[in-house]
């Protein structure tokens, strides 16, 4: 295959769910070497995952990434900070095509974990969606279960958090968000405890935000103060989560120096997790797709006083899309929603002082119409034919600036958009 055939043969594999064995039986003896820190959870993978491989880079180590997300696959493999060789991908590609045809993210890990294997990688980090193919990786010394909250297929967070658990394994060492919903946190230690692995939960009061300009971040955790690319207190616990992943690597072997713990997150640049892109317009891009996320977002807005925005929406489900809008108006997640019985939907006082419904790619239309109409529950809502009448909108209407958010695919499409302009 070449590079270009190898990206749709896994943009066209159908989702579903593979036996870790038959995954497990596809991987070459290369693999067996590498090392692996799986990271699975409803929300802050990627963040944890790539400020984690930052640390491993400051360090010195041929380390290996891979991200689920909407790119091509060849964009979310990297290998020592650069995009996988498409040789390798290639070669995966076509091993995998030579089998039985896997479910997309199972054939993701798979050609990730080749690639990983057959470049000499010590260890490698890798996003799970799906926590239960982490049993197909030979050597697992540590794992981390990031926020768990609703992610939009009606499941509770005790059984999301139960399934989040599959990342663990005997011996390993887990860590986990800080606050954590206290459902959550009982089912990660029940599952800690039936397997025989450690669990590490980074305490919140060891989180200092430190003095920063408007938009800047800089944040102590235990005495490693860093200047942080993401904002928000959600951000500052998946930094506190990485520091915690590499002290239990270090304490499975790795040799990890503070110095390369503080450049390594230092180093990491921020692509669309409550992004500025710039601030006079004031322009902020956000993948944030579930309550826990919108709600984050909201508090970091409100904290900077922000008023008379225009947002943009790129939701790719209905289901859990009332919680967003919800979560997006007030700040408040599903939980706290609950408790609070004295706000009515579209009285609360908003940054937004309109929003536009988009399309991403892959998404029927009729569904962000109706998106749109739950949407007028919470805020001025209008249905846009595309993400660029959306921004020339925005931009026309607005005091402040805008927001891109709803999905990756949408605050990614936003971000090449708006750099051409």
């Amino acid at each position: 295959m070449t590079i270009q055939q190898a990206n749709q043969y896994f943009a066209a594999l159908p989702d579903g769910f593979a036996d870790p064995e038959q995954l497990g039986a596809l991987l070459p003896a290369s693999v067996q070497h590498v090392q692996f820190v799986g990271v699975a959870g409803t929300a802050g993978k990627t963040a944890v995952a790539r400020l984690l491989t930052a640390i491993l880079h400051a360090q010195g180590i041929r380390a290996g990434v891979y991200h689920a997300g909407c790119e091509p696959l060849a964009a979310r493999i990297q290998v020592a900070g650069k995009p996988v060789d498409e040789t390798l991908l290639c070669r995966a590609a076509d091993a995998l095509a030579a089998h039985e045809e896997l479910p997309m993210q199972a054939a993701e890990l798979a050609a990730a974990a080749y690639c990983f294997g057959e470049a000499g990688c010590t260890l490698a980090v890798v996003e799970l969606p799906d926590a239960g193919l982490a049993a197909a990786l030979p050597q697992m010394p540590v794992c981390a279960v990031t926020a768990v909250g609703p992610d939009g297929v009606s499941r509770s967070v005790e059984r999301l958090a139960a399934l989040a658990g599959g990342v663990m394994r005997k011996d390993s060492i887990c860590v986990t968000a800080p606050e954590q919903p206290k459902a959550v946190l009982s089912e990660l230690i029940v599952a800690a405890g039936k397997c025989g692995c450690e669990l590490v939960v980074p305490d919140p009061e060891d989180i200092t935000f430190l003095e920063a300009e408007q938009f800047a971040s800089r944040v102590d955790y235990g005495g490693y103060t860093v200047p942080l690319a993401f904002l928000g207190r959600h951000a500052a616990g998946n930094a506190a989560m990485a520091v915690e992943l590499a002290l239990a690597l270090c304490r499975k072997g790795a040799d990890i120096s503070d110095e390369a713990i503080l450049d390594g997150i230092a180093a990491v640049d921020n692509r669309c997790s409550i992004r500025v892109l710039s601030q006079r317009p004031l322009v902020i891009l956000d993948a944030c797709r579930t309550p826990q996320q919108a709600a984050a977002l909201l508090r970091v807005l409100n904290m900077a006083k922000v008023r008379h925005m225009s947002a943009i929406i790129g939701l790719t489900e209905e289901e859990g899309a009332e919680a967003f809008f919800s979560a997006l108006e007030t700040g408040l997640s599903p939980e706290e929603q609950k408790k609070d019985k004295s706000t009515m939907p579209g009285m609360s006082e908003s940054p937004f002082d309109k929003v536009y419904l988009v399309t991403p790619a892959g998404v029927e239309e009729q569904l962000t119409r109706r998106l749109t109409e739950k949407a007028k529950y919470h805020f001025d809502a209008q249905l846009c034919t595309s993400l660029d009448e959306a921004v020339q909108l925005a931009h026309a209407n607005t005091r402040r600036g805008l927001l891109v958010c709803g999905s990756e695919a949408a605050a990614l499409e936003a971000a090449e958009l708006l750099a051409k302009a």
